[in-house]
């Protein structure tokens, strides 16, 4: 993959929209398909065998997937898959790893924070049935350091490996900065994911040092321990109500997905704009403009690191985990129509624009 950098210079900010410096160990789908000439034999004979893949995800199935088992079939390597979903639920937790097990898989694919915590557990607790002897590879973690998955990046040091989606946070504050200045940011937080946490306390951080303010409101639980969503309007009112100039949404599975319409239009209906640390919430539904790593090329990645497990017989502790380091910047333009708050023209060269025929057409 070619690692392209693309930046644009406003009057308040510098935005790195696709970031130059790739992580030093991270593969690319040409340097992962080589290996060296005394393993080639052994790779070919490897790639004749048919591998089963179980993919854990709390949702259907989407581009990122896509790209995962796109990349293995082009790499011919033969793969049954088994599709389990897991519901989120405490309660379910022993049962998705049941039918993991059950599936008897070569290697483990599993999307988001919640449910890859759910199927292996933090690296310093003990294992009870988390599963610690199958290889599993992750996309869509935010911190996987964070979040207790792995000791380190560059060595996890246990059978867990994967993608990271997310640009850097001070990446992110200059791209919303190149729309429209704030100083006051709105954040929804969910207390049943550990990663909102991380997400508001870093926020915080950076607001100190970049002389911002968070206009915060915590979603309540139900009895069960899961987030209330039908509170989410309240909430987000609420932010709206404080002077936020924005809605940052960060990479929140109950909100950024789960829930994202339920958000987006909350935000709407209070004239509240939205960005978004994810693809889909833009892509799919009302989220205002947000800065990510393309679906596609995450799923990519993690297979060439699939590949490396399953065909080159590298040890899943010997694989670093990483983030991709090239951003895509998307603007949905029936939600910029309906706040009447366009972008500068130095942001339409070098964003990816969408709904801009629903608009033309009223």
């Amino acid at each position: 993959m070619s690692i392209i950098s693309n930046v644009l210079r406003t009057s308040t900010a510098v935005v790195v929209l696709a970031c130059c410096a790739a992580h030093a160990q991270q593969p690319t789908p040409a340097s992962s398909a080589t290996t060296a000439s005394s393993g080639a034999a052994a790779a070919v004979a490897a790639a004749t065998a048919r591998y089963t893949i179980a993919m854990v995800l709390p949702r259907d199935e989407q581009n990122i997937e896509a790209g995962f088992t796109s990349y293995l079939q082009r790499q011919d390597i033969p793969v049954r898959y088994v599709n389990i979903r897991f519901s989120g639920k405490a309660d379910d937790i022993a049962d998705m790893r049941s039918r993991v097990r059950a599936a008897n898989p070569d290697l483990i694919y599993v999307w988001g924070t919640p449910t890859t915590l759910a199927l292996a557990g933090k690296h310093d607790q003990p294992a009870g049935t988390s599963i610690r002897d199958i290889p599993i590879v992750f996309t869509e973690v935010t911190d996987p350091v964070g979040a207790g998955l792995i000791p380190t990046l560059e060595q996890p040091a246990r059978n867990v490996t994967g993608v990271s989606h997310v640009a850097p946070l001070p990446v992110q504050l200059n791209a919303i900065r190149a729309y429209r200045p704030f100083t006051k940011l709105g954040f929804l937080h969910n207390p049943a994911e550990p990663n909102s946490a991380l997400i508001r306390d870093r926020l915080k951080e950076l607001a100190k040092a970049q002389n911002f303010e968070v206009v915060e409101a915590s979603l309540p639980l139900l009895p069960g321990g899961a987030p209330d969503p039908g509170q989410i309007a309240a909430q987000i009112q609420g932010i709206a109500q404080q002077g936020a100039d924005l809605l940052y949404v960060g990479p929140i599975t109950f909100l950024a997905y789960t829930h994202r319409d339920a958000v987006t239009t909350a935000a709407l209906d209070n004239k509240l704009p939205t960005f978004c640390a994810t693809e889909s919430i833009v892509r799919q539904s009302g989220c205002m403009f947000g800065l990510f790593s393309n679906g596609a090329n995450i799923g990519r990645y993690a297979a060439s690191m699939a590949r490396q497990i399953l065909v080159e017989k590298k040890r899943t502790q010997d694989i670093p985990a990483s983030t991709l380091q090239r951003f895509s910047l998307l603007i949905n333009m029936r939600t910029v129509h309906a706040l009447g708050l366009y972008p500068p023209m130095l942001l339409l060269n070098v964003a990816e624009v969408i709904n801009v025929e629903a608009q033309a057409a009223k």
